[in-house]
């Protein structure tokens, strides 16, 4: 048996502790030294606790707080937290592009037509949406004045059906005469055996797009469409299909379409 040195309760061999006042007994059967704490505290033996064997030491504190507290009065008081400042994180560097796989393929720039190669001999010819589109007709240009062309068809007073072709310009009607040097487009000296058209005796003009006819001073005068007779230096229009008497030969105007 132990005997408590403080409460002189008997306590079992080996134990730590008195049953009774809480006292440590290592030191009365040579066991490990008590716990002493630093120097200027007071520190009781610890009171057997009903639970847990250890009761509170006097003053509410168990030694190995009483030493924690001294411990912790030797060091300077903790720095106060200063609230940290969020930095934003680097950016990071974009991802390389992933190279070209499978069936992708990259499209070359397409050349100029100025600066494309010409296509080698024997090559098949360009697509027809890249063939050059086809230069639109040109406009026929209206025939000018000097196009036109007209007939003269004897109807009476000759050989009937008999054509003359009027110039372009200036056709004269009248009769043959070499003496006189009078040599007329449309020579009616066979077809007027009765002589009743003078040598000079009208003339046609194509003028401004259309013929008209003009007398010169004719002895028996030149009519159009048995109408009135034409004074000499007088010139009438001529259409398509009209009458021309000249003495007593019957004339026919016709266009040559």
């Amino acid at each position: 048996m132990i005997r408590c040195p403080q409460c002189g309760t008997d306590n079992l061999d080996g134990s730590e502790y008195c049953d009774e006042c809480g006292y440590q007994l290592s030191a009365v059967h040579g066991g490990p030294a008590p716990v002493t704490a630093p120097p200027g505290i007071d520190v009781a033996p610890p009171a057997r606790d009903a639970s847990f064997g250890v009761a509170p030491a006097v003053g509410g504190q168990s030694p190995l707080a009483a030493a924690r507290g001294a411990r912790a009065e030797s060091f300077p008081p903790p720095v106060p937290n200063i609230p940290s400042i969020p930095m934003a994180p680097p950016p990071r560097p974009a991802p390389p592009a992933p190279p070209l796989m499978g069936d992708v393929f990259a499209v070359a720039p397409r050349p100029s037509p100025a600066l494309a190669p010409a296509p080698p001999p024997g090559s098949p010819s360009k697509a027809p949406e890249e063939a050059a589109p086809a230069p639109a007709p040109a406009a026929k240009p209206a025939a000018p004045a000097s196009a036109l062309r007209a007939k003269l068809v004897i109807q009476r007073g000759g050989t009937i059906g008999k054509e003359f072709v009027l110039t372009e310009t200036e056709s004269n009607i009248g009769r043959w005469d070499a003496d006189g040097g009078i040599f007329p487009d449309v020579d009616l000296d066979q077809d007027d055996p009765e002589a009743k058209v003078s040598r000079r005796h009208a003339r046609i003009v194509c003028q401004d797009g259309q013929y008209v006819l003009e007398d010169l001073g004719s002895t028996n005068g030149t009519f159009v469409n048995r109408g009135r007779r034409l004074l000499p230096g007088n010139r009438h229009p001529l259409n398509d299909g009209d009458e021309i008497i000249v003495g007593k030969t019957f004339l026919k105007f016709h266009y040559i379409r």
